[in-house]
Protein backbone atom coordinates (compact mmCIF):
# COMPACT_ATOMS: atom_id res chain seq x y z
CA UNK A 1 0.00 0.00 0.00
CA UNK A 2 1.61 3.65 -0.33
CA UNK A 3 2.08 5.80 1.64
CA UNK A 4 -1.11 8.26 2.43
CA UNK A 5 -0.47 11.70 0.35
CA UNK A 6 1.36 14.54 2.27
CA UNK A 7 -0.27 17.02 0.25
CA UNK A 8 -4.48 17.98 0.79
CA UNK A 9 -5.07 19.54 -2.78
CA UNK A 10 -3.46 18.93 -6.37
CA UNK A 11 -2.86 21.82 -8.84
CA UNK A 12 -1.94 20.93 -12.41
CA UNK A 13 -0.41 23.25 -15.30
CA UNK A 14 -2.93 23.89 -18.19
CA UNK A 15 -0.95 23.35 -21.37
CA UNK A 16 1.44 20.29 -21.81
CA UNK A 17 0.14 18.79 -18.54
CA UNK A 18 -3.58 18.85 -18.64
CA UNK A 19 -4.19 20.07 -22.29
CA UNK A 20 -1.81 20.36 -25.58
CA UNK A 21 -2.40 21.19 -28.88
CA UNK A 22 -0.43 20.77 -32.27
CA UNK A 23 1.23 22.36 -34.80
CA UNK A 24 -0.91 24.72 -36.47
CA UNK A 25 -3.62 24.89 -33.57
CA UNK A 26 -2.27 28.63 -32.49
CA UNK A 27 -2.68 29.59 -35.96
CA UNK A 28 -5.86 28.75 -36.06
CA UNK A 29 -7.36 30.07 -32.73
CA UNK A 30 -5.93 33.47 -33.07
CA UNK A 31 -7.76 33.74 -36.92
CA UNK A 32 -10.92 32.45 -34.63
CA UNK A 33 -10.28 35.45 -32.80
CA UNK A 34 -9.81 37.88 -35.56
CA UNK A 35 -12.73 36.47 -36.76
CA UNK A 36 -15.18 36.90 -33.78
CA UNK A 37 -13.92 40.94 -33.68
CA UNK A 38 -14.07 41.14 -37.14
CA UNK A 39 -18.16 40.00 -36.28
CA UNK A 40 -18.75 42.08 -33.74
CA UNK A 41 -17.08 45.22 -34.28
CA UNK A 42 -18.01 47.89 -36.76
CA UNK A 43 -15.96 51.16 -37.84
CA UNK A 44 -17.94 54.79 -37.45
CA UNK A 45 -19.17 54.24 -41.16
CA UNK A 46 -21.03 51.04 -39.91
CA UNK A 47 -18.72 48.82 -42.77
CA UNK A 48 -16.98 45.93 -40.91
CA UNK A 49 -12.97 46.13 -40.46
CA UNK A 50 -10.42 44.12 -42.28
CA UNK A 51 -8.55 40.98 -40.54
CA UNK A 52 -5.36 42.77 -41.03
CA UNK A 53 -6.67 45.70 -39.33
CA UNK A 54 -7.69 43.74 -36.52
CA UNK A 55 -4.57 41.83 -36.86
CA UNK A 56 -2.55 44.95 -36.66
CA UNK A 57 -4.53 46.59 -33.95
CA UNK A 58 -3.80 43.42 -31.76
CA UNK A 59 -0.13 43.28 -32.34
CA UNK A 60 -0.05 47.39 -31.29
CA UNK A 61 -1.21 46.13 -28.07
CA UNK A 62 1.93 44.14 -27.38
CA UNK A 63 4.95 46.86 -27.28
CA UNK A 64 2.41 49.08 -24.87
CA UNK A 65 2.05 45.95 -22.82
CA UNK A 66 6.10 44.76 -22.73
CA UNK A 67 6.76 48.08 -21.68
CA UNK A 68 5.05 48.12 -18.21
CA UNK A 69 7.25 44.35 -17.93
CA UNK A 70 3.41 42.69 -18.15
CA UNK A 71 2.58 39.56 -20.31
CA UNK A 72 0.00 39.82 -22.98
CA UNK A 73 -1.92 36.89 -21.23
CA UNK A 74 -2.30 38.79 -18.20
CA UNK A 75 -4.54 41.03 -19.39
CA UNK A 76 -8.70 39.88 -19.79
CA UNK A 77 -10.33 39.76 -22.81
CA UNK A 78 -12.35 42.35 -22.03
CA UNK A 79 -9.36 44.67 -21.74
CA UNK A 80 -7.99 43.04 -25.32
CA UNK A 81 -11.53 44.02 -27.26
CA UNK A 82 -12.18 47.02 -25.65
CA UNK A 83 -8.58 47.85 -26.32
CA UNK A 84 -8.51 47.03 -30.14
CA UNK A 85 -11.86 48.73 -30.65
CA UNK A 86 -10.79 51.98 -28.92
CA UNK A 87 -7.71 51.91 -31.14
CA UNK A 88 -9.70 51.36 -34.53
CA UNK A 89 -12.15 54.04 -33.69
CA UNK A 90 -14.81 51.33 -33.72
CA UNK A 91 -17.94 49.93 -32.34
CA UNK A 92 -18.81 46.67 -30.36
CA UNK A 93 -22.24 45.79 -31.96
CA UNK A 94 -22.62 43.47 -28.72
CA UNK A 95 -22.38 43.51 -25.38
CA UNK A 96 -18.65 44.33 -24.20
CA UNK A 97 -19.04 40.80 -21.77
CA UNK A 98 -20.68 39.49 -24.38
CA UNK A 99 -18.05 39.82 -26.73
CA UNK A 100 -14.56 39.21 -24.50
CA UNK A 101 -16.80 35.35 -23.47
CA UNK A 102 -17.07 34.90 -27.11
CA UNK A 103 -13.24 36.18 -27.68
CA UNK A 104 -12.15 34.29 -24.77
CA UNK A 105 -13.29 30.72 -25.95
CA UNK A 106 -13.13 31.17 -30.41
CA UNK A 107 -11.02 28.26 -32.14
CA UNK A 108 -12.12 26.14 -29.04
CA UNK A 109 -14.99 24.16 -30.19
CA UNK A 110 -13.89 24.37 -34.07
CA UNK A 111 -10.47 22.99 -33.22
CA UNK A 112 -10.25 21.45 -29.47
CA UNK A 113 -7.52 21.02 -27.60
CA UNK A 114 -6.60 17.48 -26.46
CA UNK A 115 -7.12 16.00 -23.03
CA UNK A 116 -3.81 14.15 -21.29
CA UNK A 117 -5.87 10.98 -20.39
CA UNK A 118 -3.72 11.00 -17.21
CA UNK A 119 -5.56 14.01 -15.95
CA UNK A 120 -8.72 11.70 -15.97
CA UNK A 121 -7.29 8.74 -13.83
CA UNK A 122 -5.58 11.08 -11.33
CA UNK A 123 -8.90 13.47 -10.89
CA UNK A 124 -10.63 9.53 -10.03
CA UNK A 125 -7.89 7.97 -8.33
CA UNK A 126 -7.78 11.39 -5.15
CA UNK A 127 -11.38 10.80 -4.25
CA UNK A 128 -11.53 14.44 -1.92
CA UNK A 129 -8.85 15.99 -2.95
CA UNK A 130 -9.41 19.59 -4.33
CA UNK A 131 -8.11 19.95 -7.47
CA UNK A 132 -6.50 23.26 -9.27
CA UNK A 133 -5.47 24.06 -12.31
CA UNK A 134 -3.22 27.25 -12.17
CA UNK A 135 -1.93 28.50 -15.92
CA UNK A 136 -0.57 31.85 -17.92
CA UNK A 137 -3.35 32.57 -20.14
CA UNK A 138 -4.88 34.91 -21.95
CA UNK A 139 -8.19 32.53 -21.90
CA UNK A 140 -11.01 32.56 -18.98
CA UNK A 141 -11.19 30.06 -16.43
CA UNK A 142 -15.58 29.18 -17.47
CA UNK A 143 -13.57 28.95 -21.05
CA UNK A 144 -11.49 26.26 -19.90
CA UNK A 145 -13.76 24.53 -17.40
CA UNK A 146 -16.25 24.14 -20.36
CA UNK A 147 -13.52 23.15 -22.52
CA UNK A 148 -12.24 20.32 -20.76
CA UNK A 149 -15.99 19.50 -19.56
CA UNK A 150 -16.79 18.86 -23.18
CA UNK A 151 -13.33 17.00 -23.73
CA UNK A 152 -14.57 14.61 -21.13
CA UNK A 153 -12.11 16.04 -18.44
CA UNK A 154 -12.63 16.63 -14.39
CA UNK A 155 -13.98 18.85 -12.64
CA UNK A 156 -11.69 21.85 -11.07
CA UNK A 157 -12.44 22.72 -7.48
CA UNK A 158 -10.66 26.25 -9.20
CA UNK A 159 -9.40 27.33 -12.23
CA UNK A 160 -7.01 30.11 -11.67
CA UNK A 161 -5.83 32.11 -14.84
CA UNK A 162 -3.36 35.12 -15.26
CA UNK A 163 -5.39 37.28 -17.12
CA UNK A 164 -8.13 36.96 -14.41
CA UNK A 165 -5.44 37.73 -11.80
CA UNK A 166 -3.28 40.14 -13.53
CA UNK A 167 -0.25 38.10 -12.47
CA UNK A 168 0.83 34.76 -14.25
CA UNK A 169 3.29 32.65 -12.79
CA UNK A 170 6.01 32.45 -11.54
CA UNK A 171 5.04 35.06 -9.63
CA UNK A 172 3.35 34.30 -6.60
CA UNK A 173 0.26 36.41 -6.45
CA UNK A 174 -1.70 33.63 -9.13
CA UNK A 175 -0.49 30.70 -6.45
CA UNK A 176 -1.26 32.91 -3.67
CA UNK A 177 -4.63 33.54 -5.09
CA UNK A 178 -5.21 29.29 -6.25
CA UNK A 179 -4.41 29.03 -2.32
CA UNK A 180 -7.37 31.42 -1.33
CA UNK A 181 -9.82 30.02 -3.37
CA UNK A 182 -10.20 26.65 -1.59
CA UNK A 183 -8.73 28.00 1.51
CA UNK A 184 -6.03 25.46 1.65
CA UNK A 185 -2.42 26.94 2.78
CA UNK A 186 0.19 26.46 0.26
CA UNK A 187 2.50 24.51 2.24
CA UNK A 188 -0.32 21.50 1.85
CA UNK A 189 -0.87 21.99 -2.10
CA UNK A 190 1.39 20.19 -4.95
CA UNK A 191 1.31 22.14 -8.32
CA UNK A 192 2.95 19.34 -11.18
CA UNK A 193 3.97 21.43 -14.37
CA UNK A 194 5.84 21.04 -17.52
CA UNK A 195 7.91 24.03 -17.11
CA UNK A 196 10.90 24.35 -14.76
CA UNK A 197 11.15 28.17 -14.48
CA UNK A 198 7.50 28.83 -14.17
CA UNK A 199 5.56 25.82 -12.39
CA UNK A 200 8.40 24.38 -10.31
CA UNK A 201 10.48 27.65 -9.18
CA UNK A 202 6.93 29.64 -9.15
CA UNK A 203 5.20 27.11 -6.90
CA UNK A 204 8.38 26.74 -4.50
CA UNK A 205 8.78 30.35 -4.56
CA UNK A 206 4.80 30.55 -3.10
CA UNK A 207 5.78 27.74 -0.55
CA UNK A 208 3.91 25.04 -2.41
CA UNK A 209 4.87 21.55 -3.06
CA UNK A 210 6.31 21.11 -6.26
CA UNK A 211 6.97 18.76 -9.52
CA UNK A 212 7.77 18.85 -12.91
CA UNK A 213 6.30 16.76 -14.95
CA UNK A 214 7.81 15.70 -18.38
CA UNK A 215 5.26 13.50 -19.85
CA UNK A 216 4.20 15.73 -22.22
CA UNK A 217 7.32 16.98 -23.54
CA UNK A 218 7.45 14.66 -26.64
CA UNK A 219 4.33 16.51 -27.68
CA UNK A 220 5.51 20.22 -28.29
CA UNK A 221 5.26 21.18 -31.91
CA UNK A 222 8.86 21.32 -32.97
CA UNK A 223 9.54 25.26 -32.52
CA UNK A 224 7.33 25.70 -30.08
CA UNK A 225 8.91 28.97 -28.46
CA UNK A 226 8.38 27.82 -25.06
CA UNK A 227 9.04 24.11 -25.34
CA UNK A 228 11.25 23.19 -22.20
CA UNK A 229 13.24 20.16 -23.30
CA UNK A 230 17.12 20.99 -22.96
CA UNK A 231 16.27 24.26 -21.38
CA UNK A 232 16.42 23.97 -17.48
CA UNK A 233 18.24 27.47 -17.79
CA UNK A 234 21.62 26.21 -19.30
CA UNK A 235 21.60 23.37 -16.70
CA UNK A 236 22.10 19.65 -17.32
CA UNK A 237 18.39 18.32 -16.36
CA UNK A 238 20.07 15.52 -14.64
CA UNK A 239 20.97 17.82 -12.17
CA UNK A 240 17.61 18.75 -11.33
CA UNK A 241 14.97 17.05 -8.94
CA UNK A 242 14.14 13.71 -10.75
CA UNK A 243 10.49 14.91 -12.35
CA UNK A 244 6.60 12.62 -12.59
CA UNK A 245 6.68 10.73 -16.04
CA UNK A 246 2.81 9.14 -15.17
CA UNK A 247 0.61 11.48 -13.82
CA UNK A 248 -1.98 8.53 -13.39
CA UNK A 249 0.58 6.67 -11.32
CA UNK A 250 -0.69 7.05 -7.61
CA UNK A 251 2.33 5.78 -6.00
CA UNK A 252 4.26 9.03 -7.85
CA UNK A 253 1.76 11.60 -6.63
CA UNK A 254 2.01 9.65 -2.91
CA UNK A 255 5.37 9.58 -2.05
CA UNK A 256 6.53 12.80 -0.91
CA UNK A 257 9.97 12.68 -1.16
CA UNK A 258 9.49 12.96 -4.97
CA UNK A 259 9.17 16.14 -4.44
CA UNK A 260 10.53 19.83 -3.66
CA UNK A 261 8.70 22.28 -0.69
CA UNK A 262 8.35 25.53 -0.74
CA UNK A 263 11.22 27.27 1.92
CA UNK A 264 12.98 23.52 1.96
Amino acid sequence: MPAPHRFRALSLDLWFTTLFYEAGDEERWSAARVQVLRDLLRSPDEGPFSASQISAALRATRPEVTAFARSPDWFEPLQVVQGVAQRLGGQLRADPREVARRYSAAGLEESPPRLNPEVRKVAAGLPGVPLLLISNTGRLGSTWAATIESLGGPRFSAIVTSCEVGWGKPDRAIFDEASRRIGVPGAEILHVGDRWDLDVEGALGAGFGAALYTGLWDRYPLGTEADPRGGFGGRDPADRHPGVLYLDHLEELLEGDRFLRGGG
